[in-house]
């Protein structure tokens, strides 16, 4: 579940279909993407943080970048 995405939504006093359409995308397809039961294709990430006016990391990443060393092995 993207709690954030929700809470972004409902901060804003709008319903899903209401966000959907000024977003430019399909109810359906932010019901999936706020329940996790999907991820969104890039595009469609970039539309929802230009309206929300936040980043793409800050909204779908949070918590889930980790430190990663790409050093291989001696």
């Amino acid at each position: 579940m993207n709690k954030i995405l929700i809470k972004l939504r409902i901060d804003r006093g709008l319903s899903q279909e209401e966000a959907a359409k000024e977003i430019g995308i399909s109810q359906s397809m932010l019901s999936s993407l706020e329940k996790g039961h999907r991820s969104g294709s890039d595009s469609t990430k970039i539309k929802i943080a230009k309206f929300y006016k936040q980043s793409v990391e800050s909204i779908f990443f949070a918590g889930k970048i980790t430190n990663c060393d790409n050093k291989t092995p001696a």
